[in-house]
């Protein structure tokens, strides 16, 4: 539309579909670590479209659409966000937790939303860290607060949360039907960055090392007699509600009970029954302690030292990344 000095001309644009073709007005990059459910939902966000309808979209309606999602990826769906966001499939692939080698102690996910939001003692589907979505330019969920043996944050050295912390209900932002976004309760409509309360040293150097152990295994290094270390913590049994309870079947505050008393000594609610899963808690439990000194002696021998300046936040390196370099280093001794 043009004004003239005496009448208004009216010319037709063109159409969006010649200038962008099929793709969506917004697209958006995933985040490093970031969860495909929680790109999902921010994409819908970002083209106006509440992540309860969104689901429906994509041709994957019903309840948790996107959490299912997560899990299996359909090659229609895979392909539909391709054309319509152009970010690469492999991208958009590897957003997933599928094939998950960890699936053993990934937190479960419920037939409905409701079912994994009354009983505080129930894991819920997804954990988050309060100080991340605070700091966060584009809050968005990470894949690692899937798994039950995070308890806490990494970067932040806080606890993780499951509910939230207003109304203590389960997240749900597929449900969300509102045009909000996702760091905003589904349910109450506060938002989840409440501050929380730091984690213990004990309870972060367990952590780390069962992190440490994971990696490992991701890496390709097995353990003996073929066992699969995710499926051996997994399968251990605690005691809590008066009935045997795995690992990724207890919510947040149990765990991160457990975890304390494993790293403090504490009389611990294993399963009475003796098994190689409860055998191999207790040695991570006694070899935890020093853990941390071990990584800084190894990490001293085998990497350069840096350069003098000034000091770094960043977390220290990472078991795996330490064996891959002595490895590298004895392959160069070799050819010499």
């Amino acid at each position: 539309m043009r004004f003239g000095p005496t009448e208004i001309s009216v010319t037709s644009a063109e159409r969006y579909e010649s200038v962008a073709g099929s793709r969506w007005p917004v697209s958006i990059m995933p985040a490093p670590g970031e969860l495909l459910s929680s790109w999902l939902h921010r994409l819908a966000y970002a083209n106006g479209i509440p992540p309860h309808y969104f689901g429906t979209l994509l041709g994957a309606p019903g309840e948790n659409w996107s959490a299912r999602l997560d899990r299996a990826l359909p090659d229609r769906i895979l392909q539909f966000l391709r054309e319509h966001t152009h970010i690469p499939l492999e991208d958009i692939a590897a957003l997933t937790i599928a094939p998950d080698p960890l699936a053993r102690l990934r937190l479960p996910l419920r037939a409905s939303p409701q079912q994994s939001c009354a009983p505080k003692t129930q894991a819920t589907w997804l954990q988050f860290c309060p100080a991340c979505l605070a700091e966060d330019e584009t809050p968005y969920f990470r894949r690692d607060w899937r798994l039950a043996t995070r308890v806490s944050c990494f970067r932040h050295s806080c606890r993780l949360r499951d509910r939230c912390p207003s109304c203590g209900q389960g997240l749900a932002p597929f449900s969300q039907k509102r045009l909000v976004p996702h760091q905003i309760c589904a349910w109450c409509g506060a938002a989840l960055c409440k501050r929380i309360r730091p984690a213990t040293n004990g309870v972060r150097r367990l952590e780390r090392l069962i992190d440490d152990l994971l990696r490992l295994q991701a890496s390709g290094h097995r353990m003996a007699e073929g066992r699969s270390l995710p499926d051996l913590l997994g399968s251990a049994c605690f005691q809590f509600s008066r009935r045997p309870m795995s690992i990724a079947r207890l919510s947040h505050r149990d765990r991160y009970q457990l975890f304390q008393k494993l790293a403090e000594g504490r009389s611990t609610p294993f399963e009475k029954r003796r098994s190689s899963a409860i055998i191999y808690w207790k040695r991570v439990v006694q070899a935890a302690p020093a853990w941390s000194g071990l990584v800084t002696s190894f990490s001293d021998a085998v990497l350069p030292r840096p350069k003098a300046g000034p000091c770094s936040t960043t977390a220290g390196p990472h078991l795996a990344d330490l064996v891959q370099a002595a490895a590298r280093l004895d392959q160069q001794r070799q050819a010499l």
